[in-house]
């Protein structure tokens, strides 16, 4: 088409250059014949020309409608046959374009879907059609029948077991429905612009899934009004955490040099025990569980526990029995919180466990209370020294705490602190072991530390990398993977409204190791923490102790004990593992799923 037309126009507009002779009308009729033959094509093909001048030298394309180009005529010449000029008759041929004003929406209203809208399971909608002839036996033992449903379903599929939820996102994106046909319906996110909101209106009394087994138990079978920091909501809830919130954050500062001891004391447990191979010959898991029940009982009770010169548990001693029931409490309570919880028709092997060592743990924290609170009466004026302990501070403080509700607080900071410091500990034992150059790098920075006992905060500062370390390790391995909130109001995630009330599942652990919010994600690279771009991660693909109002109160805690643990392994062995990889459990709390046989080298 552009050789015909650019032919046309050359061959006839050539001779108006030469002369314009008497044929002028028989060779503007031609003329204007074949131009409206060629203009059917052009405007079907959507060009246009400008003037007879430009025609002869160029063809361009439909310009924009809001630029209307300017039609005229070098010449004009009137046409012999109708009296009209050439402008006249280019208009005709070459009309200007109709112009249609673009409309353009800024301010567009998201949609916004309804919440049978999220995608999720459809085995478990089917059979929430049954709901209604079925007792509200609580939203927990949905996810349980969930879990041991995608298990097997997993392994029949890929035969590989279903260590973590990214299954469930990978195949219905970042927002998960489940419909529960025995209680309220659960919704899961991983993204951390979600997780964030979820935080960010939670306001200022935020409810949070319970442990149902401890919640039963004192409830029902203690029948305790309080129910402790982890299990207790509201406003109850704020008062008791505003009561322990100090004392919690100067207890380490009080206990400083007791607990470079009790790291020293593991040091010398694990030399003296290991094997052939420089290995511990038993589970290194259960010496970093002594090591942490010895500084907790430390901070807490303001008494030199001795576990890890323990190997044998007598009844008649306290400290034996009280870690001994720590230890089985905890069995139980994973066991009535994981798979099925029958426990909540009828008793349990498990819920009869838990009951009893519950028991035993209550009246030997409710012993150390007492003998604390008659010593501050008899002493009337208690001495600095009497104010070291947790408890201590709690009974004297300006908002005094009753003995029974003490006992509870005490009973959760061993439970859920003593475990989630182990689990953390023994990874990044494991991490160490396993990548020999980041080890290197640590070692170089803690190698000729003089730790000083004098300040928490300078300890911290001299060793930015094993900080980093720290915080990579957690990064990969949260102690307690998913967090829990249930919604005080509605919200809106991915678009979906999801309704006040409903139980939201977050998975930290699933968010921290997306490729999409850390670059080699399931690798241990504390580096990346120290490099000035990581300011530009999420700020909650991470957060393995929580956020907001109920943000756990022991971290400073727990990164002083593994800061100073580290700094003093590092110093006296080289850690080296040639095993298998180690991988969280998918318990309530994390634990390595197999033994760490990690070697201590002694370094020369």
């Amino acid at each position: 088409m552009y050789s015909f037309f650019t032919s046309v126009t050359n061959r006839h507009f050539s001779k108006r250059e030469n002369s314009i002779s008497i044929n002028q009308k028989k060779r503007n009729k031609m003329l204007l014949n074949q131009l409206r033959f060629v203009r059917g094509h052009l405007h079907f093909k959507g060009w246009r020309c400008f003037s007879l001048e430009q025609v002869r030298y160029q063809i361009s394309p439909q310009p924009q409608l809001n630029e209307c180009p300017k039609v005229e005529s070098t010449t004009p010449l009137k046409n012999e046959a109708e009296g009209r000029t050439d402008k006249e008759v280019l208009n005709e041929i070459f009309p200007a374009p109709k112009v249609v004003p673009m409309v353009l929406t800024t301010n567009k209203e998201p949609v916004v879907l309804s919440f049978d809208d999220v995608p999720g399971p459809k085995t478990l909608k089917y059979l929430s059609s049954i709901r209604q002839y079925l007792s509200d036996i609580g939203t927990q033992i949905t996810a349980s029948m969930l879990t041991v449903g995608l298990d097997i379903g997993t392994f029949i599929n890929s035969r590989k077991s279903f260590k973590t939820l990214s299954v469930l996102f990978d195949e219905y994106g970042p927002v998960v429905r489940f419909v529960s046909p025995v209680g309220g319906d659960i919704v899961l996110v991983n993204h951390p612009a979600h997780i964030e909101k979820v935080y960010n209106m939670e306001g200022d009394y935020p409810v949070r899934s319970t442990l149902d087994s401890l919640d039963k138990y004192r409830t029902e079978h203690r029948n305790q009004f309080y129910g402790g920091l982890y299990t207790l909501q509201g406003e109850e809830w704020s008062r008791q955490r505003e009561r322990i919130y100090e004392p919690m954050h100067k207890a380490v500062d009080l206990h400083l040099h007791g607990l470079n001891d009790v790291c020293d004391n593991f040091i010398k447990k694990v030399y003296t025990i290991r094997n052939h191979q420089d290995e511990v010959a038993k589970d290194l898991y259960t010496e970093l569980h002594k090591w942490a029940f010895d500084c907790l009982g430390l901070i807490v009770f303001s008494k030199k526990f001795t576990m890890l010169e323990t190997e044998l548990v007598y009844s008649q001693c306290d400290m034996s029995w009280l870690y001994h029931c720590l230890q089985k409490a905890t069995e139980a309570i994973i066991k009535c919180e994981s798979g099925l919880q029958m426990w909540k028709i009828f008793t349990t092997p498990a819920w009869h466990s838990l009951v009893k060592y519950c028991d035993s743990l209550d009246s030997l924290i409710g012993k150390h209370v007492m003998e604390a609170e008659q010593t501050s009466i008899l002493r009337g004026n208690p001495n600095e020294k009497n104010k070291n302990s947790l408890i201590n501070s709690m009974l004297t403080g300006e908002q005094k705490m009753s003995a029974e509700d003490i006992a509870t607080v005490i009973m959760d900071i061993l439970l859920i602190g003593v475990n989630t410091i182990t689990s953390s500990t023994s990874f990044l034992m494991y991490h160490l072991a396993k990548y020999q150059m980041a080890q290197k790098t640590l070692y170089d920075e803690v190698r000729t530390l003089h730790i000083d006992l004098s300040d928490v905060s300078y300890i911290k500062a001299k060793t930015p990398y094993l900080q980093a370390c720290i915080k990579e390790n957690l990064r990969l391995v949260p102690p307690i993977p998913i967090l829990t909130r249930i919604l005080p109001r509605n919200i809106i995630l991915d678009r979906y409204n999801i309704p006040r009330g409903t139980l939201i599942i977050m998975s930290t652990q699933d968010a921290a190791l997306k490729e999409s919010n850390y670059d080699d994600a399931t690798k241990f690279k504390p580096e990346r923490w120290l490099k000035g771009d990581s300011k530009y991660y999420h700020a909650f693909a991470s957060i393995p102790f929580g956020y907001g109002a109920r943000k756990c109160l022991g971290q400073n805690i727990a990164e002083t004990m593994m800061t100073l643990l580290t700094v003093k392994t590092m110093q006296k062995f080289k850690l080296e593992y040639h095993y298998g990889d180690i991988h969280p459990t998918r318990t309530f709390i994390a634990k390595p799923n197999k033994p760490l046989k990690v070697r201590f080298i002694d370094r020369m």
